[in-house]
């Protein structure tokens, strides 16, 4: 036997730092903490298993109950657990063989090696060829193997039972040597750094690879919806124009008035056509450029670019609807890139006069704008309009991607756009619902900002 500070130094055996655990068999039915084959460690944080995180339930007889900390090892795999069980909270585990892992081995260690080393030594050099040999030494008749466990031995003073891990390590002398408890150290942590970086690479692949599908796939449609949102002024504002120059018995002149209500001109009508149309190509070449991908979000003051965008989007469609905002509580701040916070508003006031607002002969369109903070600490932006209504499988579908809102449909309705954009800033999005005076209501909610 190794003294401990020869032990802390030098490399011993599997067999000289553990040893058989103390247990007991019940004999009749118990109730408490049962150790499964889930609670097995599956990375560097759960190797140590606390009872509590355990599931309770009924202990069978015959199943093994340990009131002491207990290296776990499969004989026939690489799994391992270290489970810290006590008096006051005890563990059952089964005694029954599996075909494929083997028997449960359940060892005390000698407090000269980590738990976490048995862990790393599943990951890189397994014990299971000491068990895999003794299978090949019974096959051919060299040696008995674990086809004696269960038998009974007389040791000339009292009759011992012969259990699988007195025979694994009987096998496992000068085989799997534990070096120093320094050394130990330094392995797993050597390992923990090699994985780490392991893991960083496949992450920067996941997210090259995730850019790439982002341009071949949201990019593209994000840009093409804003490209149907940026041409549906032009078209109407030609149609426009259209039906004046027909119905016009004078001369036109830049300075013709042609809205009695908001006084515009001709040359203020081509003016906007120009304005939507250089819009237009920007987005055309935004369609090869790697738009939204790592930008940088800043802190936004909501009713103040709220304000600011109904403005120019209001007299983009020469207010052929009212546009309204109700501010519940002053001064809320949320933080959200730009372009993601306009693209929310683009997507949902185009949706309105594409989708909703399609009969002429309507004069009361409008859309309505709430700002309230939620009860946890949110913003709560809630964009009405009273146009004609969602399907039921327009509501359903409405976060889905490519989905359609219904006859009028060209490029989706944009959903699954904001609710990429909810996501990505930790906001929410909630599905499209209806009230009495609005049939189309779309809310999204950010987190505050406290400055």
């Amino acid at each position: 036997m190794m003294n401990d500070a020869s032990a802390r130094t030098k490399e011993t055996s599997l067999s000289d730092i553990l040893r058989p655990a103390k247990l007991s068999i019940i004999k009749e039915n118990e109730y408490g903490y049962i150790f499964t084959d889930e609670n097995l460690a599956s990375n560097w944080d759960n190797v140590d298993v606390q009872p509590e995180s355990l599931q309770k339930g009924e202990a069978t007889k015959g199943m093994r109950k340990i009131i002491s900390p207990v290296l776990l090892l499969k004989s026939h795999s690489s799994r391992m657990a270290f489970i810290l069980a006590s008096e006051n909270s005890p563990v059952y585990i089964s005694s029954k063989r599996s075909k494929t892992d083997g028997y449960t081995l359940l060892f005390e260690m000698m407090p000269h090696v980590y738990s976490e080393y048995f862990f790393y030594m599943s990951k890189y050099k397994t014990w299971i060829g000491i068990s895999h040999d003794l299978d090949e030494q019974e096959r051919y008749g060299l040696d008995p193997g674990y086809s004696l466990v269960g038998y009974c031995d007389f040791d000339g003073e009292r009759e011992v039972v012969i259990y699988a891990e007195g025979i694994f390590l009987s096998h496992s002398r000068n085989r799997h040597l534990i070096p120093s408890t320094s050394m130990q150290r330094q392995q797993i942590e050597e390992a923990k750094t090699m994985e780490q970086l392991i893991l960083d690479k496949m992450s920067e692949k996941e997210r090259k690879f995730q850019q790439k599908e982002w341009l071949n796939e949201a990019h593209i449609r994000n840009s093409k919806h804003r490209l149907s949102n940026d041409i549906m002024p032009v078209r109407m504002a030609v149609e426009r124009l259209e039906r004046f120059i027909g119905g016009s018995s004078d001369g036109i002149k830049l300075s013709s008035i042609i809205g009695k209500v908001s006084k515009q001109t001709v040359g203020d009508l081509l003016q906007s056509l120009i304005g939507s149309i250089q819009k237009i190509e920007e987005d055309i070449k935004k369609l090869t450029e790697s738009e939204t991908m790592g930008e940088q979000p800043e802190t936004i003051e909501v009713e103040c670019f709220i304000r600011e965008f109904c403005d120019r989007f209001a007299s983009k469609y020469n207010r052929r609807f009212t546009l309204n905002i109700e501010v519940k509580d002053k001064g809320l701040k949320i933080k959200i890139s730009h372009n993601s916070f306009e693209s929310i508003f683009e997507n949902v006031f185009s949706n309105a006069v594409r989708h909703g607002f399609t009969d002429d002969s309507r004069e009361d369109y409008k859309i309505y704008v709430m700002l309230s903070e939620t009860s946890d600490g949110y913003c709560r932006i809630d964009i009405a309009n009273n146009g004609n209504p969602i399907s039921e499988r327009g509501r359903n579908e409405y976060f889905v991607k490519g989905s359609f809102s219904g006859e009028t449909g060209n490029t989706g309705m944009g959903g699954a756009r904001i609710f990429e954009i909810c996501e990505k800033f930790n906001g929410r999005a909630i599905a499209p619902y209806s009230t009495i005076d609005f049939p189309v209501v779309v809310s999204v909610e950010f987190p505050i900002v406290l400055l």
